[in-house]
């Protein structure tokens, strides 16, 4: 276990910000998956004809102008005929912000012999309600080569787009000049770059520093100079030390990355090459060696739970210190309910010594601090900040104060006061920053009104302190994400919530209607007398008066042999599973429902359902499909869905866990743990991460083997005085 140790060093010395494998500007630059590319789509129509598998253009794997492939691209362009490619831009939250200063790039190799430049297709770029202007491609190539890699180079003005606020959805390339030949050409690294970049040559060759073994993964580590025209590290492998392959490029942002191997139980032998803008590399860095040997299912876990810590070690903002979503041209974008994610693995990453206890502090007194003098109203934050500055970040031009964020922020940072109870002044000062931000929340003004005492999920930003009622908000209801909160607004040492909301709030969810004729009623909508109900058997009667729906969430049903105390499930099994990222079931004894009970039943649900589907895989390790439509749609894996089970059911979650890292891990797992999907169906993965489930992955397997921040949550002063208001009999018996 020496050498597992070094991993831990390695894997979270970094001292740059890695956002993605690639660039927000990139459209394409290589598929995660052999065979098809499924962000593509081909459509042809006539006598025209383009090479597809399931409506996707072919992957090359052995031609590519960036390792490891390409897109190939064979078409037949008929008189009576027409075709269609779209390669999307596939980033969900890494937008590239449109500019007519910058410029078009695509690769393209020319394979058949007979195609001449007028032959290759013309291209329009697409967004969601409009297209650009569509462009003969041979006015932007300098040299045209049968055979060789050539540059299309386009001025993004020229395609006239008029919104360049509005995201790509992807570049198009249609039929052009019409032919009885079949043409075949190959296409590369599709991107926008500026218009002016450095042009500095890189005289010095690349420095490898490291190259580490561990099951099917090597980690590999380089150090970068201070040169502008780096813009990728080249990664080249060899079986033998004399035969390099290049399997791969990561942006210049990146100091590590992990090489997922074909064999365990080898030998590989790894060099680097720096490259600028024009893809020029610098020499090649001296030859590290590293042999790979299997490891055990414990030193696995803690390799799959590191990883998922790191990538919140990494994606942060630089000046507040909180989680960082994604990054743009001109401003440092974090969010407030996902910095809470952040907090939790960080703790785990000191307490598991990944990461420096001294580092994890500076990073969340970074946080409370950036928190204590940041815009807010009522103590509540918005959902989106302008990291620099502190002001609430506009998301398509609205944003709102997050109650739901704002209280898992806090839970986070009370955990955090409890971790860091050193009697020092940096943490007693840390301390007193966190009850600050918990003290200043205002829990009574956030309520709709004074008799229901149901808190508002949002505030607006622009709205008046008295407006707000049910007829203009949601309502913060139902067991996802209101147990914690209501917890939080009942344990207050100041505005508390009276304890009676609790039940209430929890097991009812309220769905808010507009009438226009709403401000001629003088109605209670929350009056006692207008909702009977009977918690303990689960039926309800549901009146709707003027503009609410109250629903009890017990409307119990059996599936698949499971009795289902809440019905069955409409979204996903992630969304059950957010309030005990940090409170442990069993401490929930409200006398109505058996938490441990309720998460064991939906587990084994989802489960035999999702096996029942068997789509892609034969494998009932691998479950946990989050978007499900017809026959012909899309099942994607949500990679979190199942290891997040480990604290209902231990084994069936290391399964899954295990089956997913064994049979995908060569294109789901990364330096940031799992990818946020994965498309049996479709041959598909996504390109990018999600918070929620890294930090569940992170923090459900820290649970379910030390219980650590259930111990934290379980010992915070003003969370147990609510707990005994609350359960008052059963905490007693568990004290």
């Amino acid at each position: 276990m020496k050498e597992f140790g070094l991993l831990i060093v390695f894997l979270f010395r970094l001292s740059s910000s890695v956002w993605a494998d690639t660039y927000p500007e990139v459209v394409f630059d290589n598929s995660l998956v052999k065979g098809s590319y499924a962000k593509s789509r081909v459509q042809y129509a006539g006598a025209s004809w383009v090479e597809n598998v399931n409506g996707h253009l072919l992957v090359s794997d052995t031609l590519f102008f960036t390792p490891g492939n390409a897109l190939s691209l064979r078409y037949l362009s008929a008189i009576e005929g027409h075709w269609d490619v779209n390669i999307r831009y596939s980033r969900q939250k890494y937008h590239y912000r449109f500019s007519n200063t910058d410029y078009l790039s695509v690769r393209m190799y020319v394979k058949s012999e007979f195609t001449g430049v007028k032959d290759l297709p013309r291209l329009y770029i697409s967004q969601k309600n409009t297209v650009s202007d569509t462009l003969d491609v041979s006015k932007y190539i300098d040299d045209f080569e049968i055979g060789k890699w050539v540059q299309i180079k386009i001025p993004t003005k020229d395609f006239n787009i008029v919104n360049t606020d509005e995201p790509i959805n992807g570049i198009h390339m249609i039929q052009h000049a019409t032919s009885k030949d079949i043409h075949h050409v190959f296409i590369d690294q599709i991107e926008f770059l500026p218009g002016k970049y450095s042009e500095v040559k890189l005289g010095s060759k690349a420095v490898l520093t490291d190259a580490v073994a561990y099951d099917r993964i090597v980690h590999l580590k380089w150090q970068l100079p201070l040169t502008p025209s780096i813009r990728y590290i080249k990664i080249y492998r060899s079986e033998d030390g004399q035969v390099f392959k290049p399997i791969g490029m990561r942006p210049v942002q990146m100091q590590s990355s992990l090489d997922v191997v074909p064999v365990i139980g080898q030998k590989y032998f790894y060099k680097i090459t720096w490259m600028d803008y024009n893809y020029e590399e610098s020499l090649f860095s001296t030859i590290k060696e590293a042999s790979t040997k299997k490891l055990d299912d414990n030193a696995l876990l803690d390799l799959i739970q590191m990883a998922h810590v790191n990538y919140f070690v990494e994606n942060f903002d630089i000046n507040s210190g909180m989680y960082m979503p994604y990054r743009s041209k001109d401003k440092a974008v974090v969010s407030t309910k996902e910095t809470a994610n952040a907090i939790l693995a960080l703790l785990i990453g000191a307490e598991r010594k990944f990461i420096a206890k001294q580092v994890v502090l500076n990073r969340i007194s970074k946080i409370a601090y950036f928190l204590l003098r940041s815009q807010n109203k009522y103590g509540v934050f918005p959902a989106y900040f302008d990291g620099r500055k502190g002001l609430p970040e506009y998301r398509r031009g609205f944003s709102s104060y997050d109650v739901n964020g704002t209280a898992s922020v806090i839970e986070a940072l009370l955990i955090a006061r409890q971790y860091f109870s050193d009697d020092n002044d940096t943490e007693k000062d840390l301390r007193s920053r966190i009850t600050a931000l918990y003290d200043r929340v205002d829990w009574q003004r956030l309520v709709v009104d004074d008799k229901s005492n149901i808190l508002r999920s949002k505030l607006s930003l622009m709205e008046d302190e008295k407006s707000g009622g049910a007829n203009s908000t949601t309502l913060l209801s139902g067991t996802n994400d209101a147990i914690n909160t209501y917890i939080l607004a009942i344990g207050a040492s100041k505005h508390p919530l009276p304890a009676s909301v609790y039940a209430n709030a929890v097991y009812n969810t309220f769905n808010t209607y507009r009438y226009e004729a709403l401000e001629e009623l003088d109605t209670d909508i929350y009056a006692d007398s207008l909702v009977h109900e009977d918690l303990s058997s689960g039926r309800a009667e549901v009146i709707q008066v003027d503009s609410v729906t109250k629903f009890s969430v017990l409307q119990p049903s059996t599936k698949f042999g499971v009795y289902l105390p809440m019905g069955e499930p409409t979204g996903s099994l992630m969304d059950l599973y957010k309030p005990f990222l940090t409170i442990e079931p069993k401490i929930l004894n409200d006398s109505i429902t058996d938490w441990n009970e309720v998460l064991a039943s939906y587990v084994h649900y989802v489960k035999r359902r999702d096996n029942e589907l068997g789509v892609g895989t034969t494998d009932s390790d691998i479950w946990g499909f989050y978007q499900h439509r017809d026959s012909v749609g899309n099942y994607r894996i949500n990679p979190a869905i199942a290891p997040s089970s480990i604290i209902a059911d231990p084994e069936l979650g290391i399964a899954s866990l295990l089956a997913l890292y064994g049979q995908y891990g060569h294109i789901l797992f990364t330096e940031y743990g799992f990818r946020s999907w994965l498309d049996l169906r479709n041959n598909d993965v996504s390109d990018e991460y999600l918070a929620l489930n890294q930090g569940a992955i992170a923090v459900m397997l820290e649970n379910a083997k030390t219980g650590f921040i259930w111990e934290l949550y379980k010992e915070i002063p003003e969370l147990k005085k609510a707990r005994r208001e609350l359960f008052l009999k059963d905490e007693e018996q568990n004290n």
